[in-house]
């Protein structure tokens, strides 16, 4: 409201307006903008099959958000896109000393998708049945693991074992700038309450704890220093029974994002905040769900099953057999095979029953 900026709904989803002055040549913002000025977007789900449409990592260790932004993004040729780039083979994705089903690679200047449970990360040749290329002599920079980061409620905790009883920790927190923020004082004390000494009983764990109720949202970075040195975590702070379905964020950065990826700048003298002219368009793209499709009878007995794993799609995709055309599954027929002993998903079928 302060920066004379209107937020639209519109048929397709909203559009923000500002007010600007064109008397000096390129559109200005009328209101000068502050340059750690962030347009923040909050994602919640409206279709309940939405996961289903794309390849999710099934099961992670704790509750993760998408994260978007103009300064994580990337550049493919002419293509502008808001989120990571997938890596090349050969580079995890974070937290992962091997590749898993749905993870999504470059190699060769093809696009791949992993089809099995799980790939070790060298040698391509050797493990390329556990592959599939999804695009053919380009790299699409699709949705990815990496765009994922820990989502942190009000109440940030540190435990872990008490490994050098007495010892002094303390947790420093920085902004997505880089900035140190103050956490504040222990309610009803005079003590920061970034400060933490553990116990001189080793049996006793560490169990370090910080209201952080009175941060505003926003991606932050905690580094914890102990005997062992610094620790970082980075997360995105909200208070989790405020949004408490929240999926994903992007935030549009006024300054601090690669030249290809600002939609405004300074100009002139003295200096205004012109418009892109013409506008830049980013680019947010999901891979489609690759399943393995098997056409059952009402037995259950196979009676087809296409030999590698297919799209979902909402159009028909004309796969036949022996000349007939056969239905495609719909989205809500994902049915997960679960290893019992690491718990990972090793493959995603879609059942279709023929009817009698």
């Amino acid at each position: 409201r302060d920066l004379k900026m209107l937020f639209k709904t519109t048929s397709r989803g909203f559009s923000i307006l500002v007010k600007a002055d064109a008397t000096a040549g390129p559109y200005v913002s009328s209101i000068d903008i502050l340059p750690a000025t962030a347009l923040t977007f909050y994602w919640t789900l409206a279709d309940p099959y939405f996961e289903n449409y794309t390849n999710q990592r099934l099961r992670e260790p704790e509750k993760k958000i998408y994260y978007f932004s103009n300064r994580n993004g990337t550049v493919e040729g002419t293509v502008l896109y808001l989120n990571n780039a997938i890596p090349p083979f050969g580079t995890a994705y974070p937290g992962d000393p091997a590749y898993r089903l749905g993870d999504i690679v470059s190699q060769g200047g093809d696009t791949y998708a992993m089809i099995d449970k799980e790939s070790p990360l060298i040698n391509f040749p050797a493990n390329i049945a556990k592959w599939q290329k999804i695009v053919s002599g380009s790299v699409v920079h699709f949705i990815n693991p990496g765009c994922r980061v820990r989502l942190q409620s009000s109440r940030w905790s540190y435990q872990r074992a008490n490994t050098t009883p007495g010892e002094f920790i303390t947790a420093r927190l920085y902004d997505v700038d880089g900035g140190a923020v103050d956490t504040g004082l222990i309610p009803g004390s005079a003590r920061p309450q970034n400060e933490y000494r553990s116990s001189t009983n080793s049996a006793d764990p560490v169990d370090f704890s910080m209201n952080l109720g009175n941060i505003r949202p926003g991606l932050y970075r905690m580094d914890v220093q102990d005997s062992g040195g610094t620790t970082s975590f980075s997360f995105f702070l909200m208070d989790t029974l405020v949004k408490h379905d929240l999926y994903g964020v992007s935030e549009f950065f006024v300054s601090g994002a690669p030249v290809a990826l600002t939609f405004t700048k300074q100009t002139g003298a003295p200096p205004r905040w012109a418009l892109d002219d013409p506008h830049k368009q980013f680019q947010l793209r999901w891979p489609n769900r690759l399943t393995r499709w098997r056409y059952l009878n009402q037995d259950q007995t196979l009676f087809n099953a296409p030999p590698t794993p297919r799209p979902l799609t909402k159009m028909y995709s004309a796969y036949t057999v022996a000349g007939t055309q056969m239905p495609d599954p719909s989205v809500n027929t994902i049915v997960p095979d679960v290893d019992p002993v690491t718990k990972l998903v090793q493959n995603i079928f879609s059942n279709i029953f023929l009817p009698k």
